[in-house]
């Protein structure tokens, strides 16, 4: 015999073949809950009515995690970035939806994602490569309760991922000196002088126009960079932040290596004849087409092992500039407007290690200030 609630809260009965079985109505709908125990069924309504009460939908209790993920993504298309929405997909078809896609969303809880986390960690992922997973679902499901979907968001019941601080490789001065000696003559010569001097990004240097060049004020603007949205197309996008739109001062012998890459290019552009695509970009490929990441990180590759130098990223050449400016006694915030940071904050957080050299300096320089000097009057 049925157990009736009052009030719509559902009923609960036992059925000829022992199972109890527990209903309740959303939207003029019935969900059903089979169980092996009363008790079961009765804590599963408590916890619908919780949901409900939360803002559940009945929509919410039949979409999978993997429809919805869908119809999320081909949303973020019309408002992010190719390469952000890329990196979406990515996550999700290789370790999200694998393990919970056929889930609905109302029946994922907290446990199931830590359980994700916990076998992402065992099969070997980086602690990085969960974090990310992480920050994937909490989107998506914050989507859904945005929606009216699901009631509360489960991902706020699970403690981010902790990833180690990033670490990098950075050169010393004199490594700097043999890498440029060695990357004379080279194509890209100019570029990489301009990463180890300004402290600019891959992106943001493949982005740079002639015209972000003021020559008389000797400084150099950063309005866009350059992302490789697959290995086929190339497109030029606003830096993401305010604080990476940025005017960087350029020094005399930067502006000389400009001047004279711009020689070469027009002498390139000549050879190319009708070939030539112009988009007015500083650096290009031998017919004026955005200049292939792939391909500045094999020549960068072939240079170090050239000059017998450990292999870095491109990035640290980014890494070494604004290390090498914090241990000359740079104010963090010259340093923070030139790297395009947020906050000064940012910078220390990334470089401190720098600053403890530069405070090691600065302990040396204060006693030589103050201590007296004994003269000898004898």
């Amino acid at each position: 015999m049925a157990r009736r609630r009052g009030n719509n809260e559902g009923c609960i009965y036992q059925r000829k073949d022992g199972r109890w079985c527990a209903q309740i109505s959303l939207s003029g709908r019935r969900l059903t809950k089979y169980g092996k125990s009363q008790k079961e069924c009765r804590e599963w309504i408590k916890q619908m009515l919780s949901k409900i009460d939360g803002g559940l939908t009945f929509d919410g209790t039949q979409i999978t995690l993997a429809h919805y993920t869908e119809l999320w993504l081909r949303g973020k298309e019309l408002s992010t970035r190719s390469n952000t929405v890329n990196n979406y997909r990515r996550y999700s078809q290789n370790y999200i939806l694998p393990a919970l896609g056929k889930m609905r969303l109302q029946n994922i809880l907290p446990a199931h994602i830590r359980h994700l986390y916990l076998r992402m960690r065992d099969e070997g992922k980086g602690a990085r490569t969960i974090e990310l997973v992480h920050v994937t679902l909490h989107c998506i499901f914050a989507q859904a309760v945005k929606e009216g979907i699901l009631g509360r968001n489960p991902l706020d019941a699970v403690d981010r991922p902790k990833t180690e601080t990033a670490q990098y490789q950075i050169f010393t001065e004199e490594q700097a000196r043999q890498f440029m000696i060695t990357s004379e003559g080279s194509i890209y010569e100019t570029l990489f002088y301009l990463a180890l001097t300004t402290g600019m990004r891959k992106g943001e240097l493949l982005g740079l126009m002639w015209s972000d060049i003021d020559w008389n004020k000797s400084t150099l603007l950063v309005q866009r960079q350059l992302l490789q949205a697959s290995s086929s197309k190339a497109v030029l996008v606003p830096p993401k932040t305010k604080s990476g739109h940025r005017a960087i001062k350029l020094g005399p012998g930067t502006l000389s290596q400009l001047a004279s890459h711009q020689k070469k290019q027009g002498i390139l552009k000549a050879a190319a004849g009708e070939k030539w695509k112009e988009n007015e970009l500083i650096f290009t490929s031998g017919i004026g087409t955005p200049l292939g990441q792939s391909r500045v990180s094999k020549e960068l590759n072939r240079l170090l092992d050239k000059a017998g130098l450990p292999h870095i990223r491109f990035h640290d050449l980014r890494h070494t500039s604004l290390s090498f400016l914090l241990e000359m006694g740079m104010p963090v915030n010259t340093v923070q407007m030139r790297a395009g940071h947020s906050k000064a904050s940012v910078t220390t957080d990334i470089y401190g290690h720098a600053m403890v050299r530069s405070q090691e300096e600065a302990s040396h320089l204060i006693e030589d200030l103050v201590t007296p000097i004994p003269i000898d009057l004898q």
